[in-house]
């Protein structure tokens, strides 16, 4: 493969654009066959924004700065968060952060930032932190680390956090939509009498005509959508959403369908349904939503057919 790329490249150089192509091809070979690959440390539970993944333990405290202060507003996440605000303050010295989760296949390093005013000016860091869907319930250290210019590590500073699933709300019927990218599916859900909830009507109960008398609590009879995940790319990390029935649901037929309404730049998203009466599983389905899925309205009656059942 050598000999015939350097037979080619020499070929190349007689022509007019010897140079920029032999440049190339040095490149390519290079990264081909001698290059290194970055980690993206896509198969850990954290990921840190504006950070660089380090796959393994992290060195022992070598007589680094300390931490100076971390900035977290909550320490219960849904697991597939995106994006959660983290902020900190560094002690002098201190050129980078070091940030993990207990347990993780590896860390990730952050270059400190400009100077903490609140702080008495020592160097801060700003990494918004994600968490993998697939990161199980409990409690987990969230370990934080200074590093300075020689590269020595602090003492880490520990903050627990709790991990919770979104998961699904009880109810005596209870439609699932639930997906696998960071793209905005909307589930929409057509009752017997063809009252359809969606993001744009939340609920099945319609009032009474004008003049007669309104039940104050009639509203709660309604199959209620609980969450509009990921609304318009504003990521959540739920990427679940369901409509419930608390009371018991009108008996009849219904009809489940899943609208595209943003990819958020994802190339697909894999999504099932799911349809519990009673707590059982009554009906499934499973589908792919793609950018072409997109280009249609997104009002009553969108989306493509998941799945038909019926209620007794």
């Amino acid at each position: 493969m050598l000999a015939a790329w350097a037979a080619w490249t020499a070929r190349a150089a007689r022509g007019s654009h010897a140079r920029g192509i032999v440049v190339l091809g040095i490149a390519l070979v290079l990264a081909c066959c001698g290059g290194s690959r970055v980690d993206s440390g896509r198969d850990a539970l954290l990921a840190v924004k504006g950070g660089e993944f380090h796959r393994g333990a992290w060195p022992g405290d070598a007589g680094g700065p300390p931490v100076a202060a971390i900035e977290l507003a909550r320490t219960t996440l849904i697991a597939g968060i995106e994006g959660e605000p983290f902020k900190g303050a560094l002690s002098p010295g201190a050129t980078a952060v070091a940030i993990a989760l207990g347990g993780d296949r590896g860390y990730f390093i952050v270059p400190a930032g400009v100077p903490d005013i609140q702080n008495q000016g020592y160097p801060s860091f700003d990494a918004p932190l994600s968490l993998a869907r697939a990161t199980a319930p409990g409690d987990y250290p969230l370990l934080v680390r200074a590093i300075d210019s020689a590269g020595r590590f602090g003492p880490a500073s520990v903050t627990s956090i709790t991990v919770t699933t979104a998961a699904v709300p009880e109810g005596t019927l209870v439609v699932s939509l639930a997906w696998d990218t960071e793209a905005d599916l909307d589930l929409h859900v057509v009752d017997p009498a063809g009252s359809e909830v969606f993001n744009r009507h939340i609920n099945s109960w319609e009032p009474p005509p004008p003049g007669e008398p309104v039940d104050p609590n009639a509203w709660k009879t309604g199959g209620i959508l609980d969450f509009d995940s990921n609304a318009s790319c504003v990521i959540d990390g739920r990427r679940q959403e369901n409509v419930v029935w608390k009371a018991p649901p009108p008996s009849g037929h219904y009809v489940a369908r899943v609208d595209a309404f943003s990819m958020c730049s994802e190339l697909a998203a894999h999504w099932s349904v799911d349809v519990r009466l009673g707590g059982s599983i009554v009906a499934h389905a499973q589908g792919s939503s793609f950018d072409s899925d997109t280009r249609f309205g997104h009002d009553r009656g969108a989306g493509v057919l998941a799945v038909e059942f019926d209620v007794p």
